[in-house]
């Protein structure tokens, strides 16, 4: 088999045929991040690293001798997985709070973390709304979170990061924008699929801005992780665990990767069709210079 980081695949331009490429065989396909090489004396920052695959990301990375920082909401939660991940690994782990649904909190967050110098960022957390809300400051709330407040994250630790690794997710290409101000009624799917290609514009727009800044964008899988209101573990016989999904992340989180690509837990890095609307730069320019606007206030 071709190691996960050397496989390339064109994107088929057919929606459902690439959603159906997206499980299929998800369990065979999903690369086993590498033991090696160690991350002793190197620190990470795991956003929702409390719970589901971020809890994975974060006990695998600190697995490889790394100091993990969580971020997160609740603190409960957060200490437990510290205190769990740290006894089982011997590592260092600490929690710092942060609530992505206030950008007065990321703010806050970013002015903590940047006190440290980052190997590795993962933006992990996210939502899958069940029905609509807006943040703090007024914007949907898949967009706030997924997007917006990783992106200020992200934009305001860039100098002190070295790589930084987007969760995204590729249903995305059931959708062609991402905005602050998307309404809707019932289930968030589609917003929340907006919000996942926010997150490739960013890291598109990031990497043209800041070439020499490492940023990779990577689909976990189609994962059993309790996102969308469903109980953990629970899910389709296709979907994968919370470990399994933690996998394609910590890849590109610890090995060499191409930064600004896209990899996909089962395709490898992503060749997209210029018809892609994550190829949109127009866009991806518009919303990086909207969501600077809305960061600036903090």
């Amino acid at each position: 088999m071709i190691e996960f980081d050397k496989r390339e695949t064109r994107t088929p331009k057919i929606v459902p045929l690439r959603l159906i490429r997206n499980i299929w065989g998800q369990n065979a396909k999903t690369p086993r991040c590498p033991e090696t090489p160690r991350l002793d004396g190197k620190l990470a920052v795991v956003t929702g690293g409390n719970a589901g695959i971020g809890r994975e990301i974060a006990r695998g990375l600190a697995k490889r001798g790394a100091e993990v920082i969580i971020a997160a909401r609740t603190e409960s939660t957060a200490k437990e997985s510290c205190d769990a991940i740290a006894k089982e690994t011997g590592a260092k782990l600490s929690w710092v709070p942060l609530d992505l649904s206030d950008l007065a909190s990321v703010a806050r967050c970013a002015t903590t973390l940047g006190e440290r110098s980052i190997d590795v960022f993962v933006a992990n957390a996210g939502i899958a709304p069940e029905k609509y809300a807006t943040s703090a400051q007024g914007y949907e709330s898949a967009f706030a979170v997924n997007t917006l407040a990783h992106f200020v994250l992200v934009t305001r630790l860039r100098e002190k990061t070295k790589r930084a690794v987007i969760l995204t997710g590729d249903i995305y290409c059931r959708v062609s924008d991402c905005t602050p101000d998307f309404q809707y009624e019932g289930r968030g799917m589609n917003a929340y699929c907006r919000s996942k290609l926010g997150n490739l514009w960013f890291t598109f727009e990031c990497h043209r801005r800041y070439p020499d800044f490492e940023i990779v964008a990577v689909h976990p899988g189609v994962v059993r992780s309790g996102l969308g209101g469903r109980t953990p573990g629970s899910g389709p016989f296709f979907m994968i665990d919370n470990e399994g999904g933690a996998q394609a992340p910590l890849w590109c989180a610890t090995q060499p990767v191409e930064s600004g690509a896209y990899y996909h837990n089962t395709m490898g890095k992503m060749l997209l069709d210029p018809s892609d609307a994550a190829r949109n730069e127009k866009r991806a320019a518009e919303l990086w210079a909207q969501m600077e606007t809305f960061a600036s206030a903090f």
